[in-house]
C-alpha cells in the first residue's frame, strides 16, 4: 500500500554533512541499502544568503513499505510520539500522504522525538491508493493500524 517514501533535511553550512546523512540514514532500517535509495542533494541558499544543502533520500516500491513499517516503529519507542501522532494525524494527511517531521538533533543521537517546527528530518510517506475520494480517510486507517500494532520491527 506504501508507493515511495521520501526523508530529507537541510544541511547548514556550519553542519558535518557526513553526520546529517548518518541522521537521514537514521530512518531507514537496516535491510536497506544504497541500491534501494536515490539519493539527491541540491546546492542552496538560506534566507539570508547562506550556503545550505538540501539532501533527500526516496526509497520505492516494496521497500517503501519498510521503511514506513520502520518509522512507525520509532515513533513507538515514546508514547509522547504516539499520542502527538494520534492527536493531529489529520493534520498530517493530505490525500493520500502522511507528513511526519522529527528533531534532527536528536534523530542524530539516535533519539525519535516528532517535532513541529525547524531544523527537522521531514519524511513524506506516500500511499498507493487508486480511488477517487476518501484517500485521507484510508491513510488515516493505515497509520492508526500500524501503530495499535505493538510489535516492534
Amino acid at each position: 500500500m506504501v508507493n515511495n517514501v521520501t526523508i530529507s533535511t537541510i544541511q547548514n553550512a556550519t553542519e558535518d554533512e557526513e553526520k546529517v546523512l548518518d541522521t537521514l540514514s537514521f530512518f531507514l532500517p537496516e535491510i536497506i541499502n544504497e541500491t534501494d535509495i536515490i539519493a539527491e542533494t541540491v546546492e542552496t541558499e538560506g534566507n539570508f544568503g547562506n550556503p545550505i544543502e538540501i539532501h533527500t533520500i526516496t526509497v520505492e516500491g516494496k521497500k517503501a513499505r519498510l521503511v514506513f513499517e520502520y518509522v512507525i516503529d520509532l515513533l513507538k519507542t515514546d508514547e509522547r510520539n504516539i499520542n502527538k501522532i494520534k492527536d493531529d494525524l489529520d493534520l498530517r494527511i493530505e490525500k493520500n500522504k502522511l507528513y511526519l517531521r522529527f528533531d534532527k538533533q536528536k534523530a542524530c543521537l539516535g533519539e525519535c522525538k516528532l517535532l513541529d517546527g525547524d531544523d527537522t528530518v521531514r519524511i513524506v510517506v506516500n500511499f498507493k491508493i487508486f480511488t477517487p475520494s476518501g484517500k485521507e480517510e484510508k491513510v488515516r486507517q493505515e497509520v492508526l493500524k500500524r501503530l495499535e500494532n505493538r510489535g516492534v520491527f
